[in-house]
């Protein structure tokens, strides 16, 4: 019997906490749903947005409905000289339309402002930010710490705490959805062929071709299985199949789209960015020449070799690394979720010909991308067909690296 396609692991609710003044917060929670509406997730609810002095010299502020775009005034005219909140509850409730409207439509995240003043008394958008905790949608929000109290009390202490800076947002998200980030980017393109060799696989389109490594032993496979599928369609298959041969055809087609001729970077091997690291280093899989290339690494392997480490030893051996290389087969396998979580705080290179080369994995914590852009394409499908392996095919490509920016 098939399994379900995989399904996204639940969120416990995320607090972003906060001191005094939150205009910092407002603008992070902006920002972030703005850059995952960009990516293709539906987001919906209300970010605060506040604009420069009115009349009696406060600052208007107004609640966004970031689905749609439509602003709220939220700020009480109470003179220039008032200590009172300026939070005006009529707009609160008027907009609290658009959070009901995102709980009706299970959105992928739900952003409510904060939690604070109204909240805290049981009033404001508390009772929407209850359903949609009870409902399932993961929901974010900001915290005061003088509301800290509160908010552990509305919500029982079932959720995250998290850090006003934009790593601990993807931290929270999850690296489990980078495979649909990722799908999400794929242009429909149509599939030009599908081979899937004894170790590896390809898809190719007009624009691009991507390789990926097998995650299981060959067998015979019916090439009508992929016959009239988009690129999209297949690379779906990354993200929701548990087939190892449908996954890896689903991530060669994510390569087929990123990993284009017109991709640009830095050439050279990626196990070289770490050639200069004094700290432990730990590289996830084999690589050739890894002796040579960096003599001190601990190595950790599905299959150990002599002086290797069996794949236990990975909660072991990341946390506390100062830098950490991963086969890009760990992306194919699903594996890597769990390996960046483990190795946080740790500069993390992704390198393999499967990698692909799209500075969306950035943010779910990976900092350099070495992945294989084919040039010779005919000479790379002949060799996969025939059942040949990585090092038959780097000579008809180019292995390119991407680095996060220093400011990301």
């Amino acid at each position: 019997m098939p399994l379900p396609p995989a399904s996204l692991p639940p969120l416990r609710p995320g607090a972003v906490i906060h001191g005094p003044g939150s205009y910092g917060v407002d603008a992070l929670l902006d920002g972030f749903t703005a850059e995952l509406k960009r990516r293709g997730f539906r987001v919906g609810g209300l970010v605060q947005r506040n604009h420069g002095p009115g009349d009696d010299c406060a600052e208007r502020m107004e609640l966004v409905d970031v689905a749609t775009g439509r602003a709220y005034d939220i700020t009480q005219k109470l003179g220039r000289e008032s200590q009172s909140c300026r939070v005006d509850p009529t707009g609160v409730a008027e907009a609290s339309q658009a959070i009901r409207n995102a709980v009706a439509s299970r959105v992928d995240l739900l952003v409510i402002n904060k939690f604070a003043g109204l909240e805290s008394h049981g009033d404001g958008l508390s009772d929407e930010m209850l359903t949609a905790i009870a409902e399932g949608i993961p929901l974010l929000t900001s915290v005061g710490s003088r509301y800290l109290n509160e908010w552990q009390t509305a919500t029982g202490g079932f959720c995250d705490l998290l850090s006003p800076v934009p790593d601990a947002l993807w931290r929270w998200w999850g690296p489990q959805r980078m495979y649909v980030d990722l799908v999400q980017g794929v242009a429909d393109a149509e599939v030009r062929r599908v081979v899937t060799g004894d170790k590896w696989v390809l898809v190719e389109t007009a624009d691009g071709l991507g390789v990926a490594a097998r995650q299981a032993p060959a067998a015979e496979d019916d090439p009508q299985r992929w016959a009239g599928r988009s690129l999209r369609d297949l690379a779906a298959m990354a993200a929701q199949s548990w087939d190892p041969l449908e996954i890896a055809v689903g991530v060669a087609a994510l390569n087929a789209h990123y990993n284009r001729p017109d991709v640009t970077g830095v050439p050279g091997n990626g196990l070289d960015l770490f050639a200069s690291v004094e700290g432990r280093v730990v590289v996830i899989g084999g690589f050739p020449q890894l002796a040579r290339r960096l003599p001190r690494a601990k190595v950790i392997d599905l299959n150990p070799q002599d002086g290797e480490y069996p794949e236990a030893a990975c909660d072991w051996l990341l946390p506390g690394a100062e830098a950490v290389a991963i086969t890009a087969s760990a992306f194919a396998n699903r594996t890597l979720p769990r390996l960046l979580r483990v190795s946080a705080g740790a500069t993390v290179a992704m390198i393999g010909p499967g990698t692909p080369l799209t500075p969306r994995l950035f943010d779910y914590g990976v900092h350099s991308l070495a992945g294989f852009v084919a040039i010779d394409r005919e000479a790379v499908v002949r060799t996969i067909a025939g059942g040949g392996g990585s090092r038959d095919f780097h000579p008809y490509g180019r292995m390119v690296t991407l680095h996060r920016p220093p400011h990301s």
